[in-house]
């Protein structure tokens, strides 16, 4: 029981360290796009000059049992995961074609801190 706590409060440290990750995708009516996750499925998405954010995150299958995510952003463009492949789709809004993306890059943001406000004193 012991061993089963510690590498449970191991895992939990391990992924206290990080802050979110990001990863690029280049999809063919958008290059250079660049989704980040955070804690509380909040997740943001920029190219260019534009950045929009996303509340949560929606968790489906298909037809034939395959899982997939879908993140909805503000501009109501949906970003579609299939974990299993390791596979993005941006559906533009308005526009019920996928768009296929392929993964360019991944990395993990570390965590800051930032120096902490103190009120002077008057």
């Amino acid at each position: 029981m012991k061993l089963i706590l510690f590498i449970s409060l191991m895992g939990f440290v391990q992924s206290s360290a990080f802050a979110a990750t990001a990863t690029q995708l280049s999809c063919s009516m958008r290059e250079n796009v660049v989704i980040s996750r955070f804690n509380h499925d909040l997740s943001t998405m920029k190219w260019d000059d534009h950045f929009l954010i996303a509340s949560g995150v929606k968790k489906s299958k298909t037809k034939n049992d395959v899982p997939f995510r879908v993140t909805s952003f503000q501009n109501g463009d949906d970003l579609v995961f299939f974990p299993e492949k390791q596979q993005y789709f941006m559906f533009y809004s308005g526009n019920p074609n996928p768009d296929r993306c392929t993964i360019e890059s991944t990395k993990t943001y570390q965590i800051t801190q930032l120096p902490r406000y103190e009120k002077p004193d008057t």
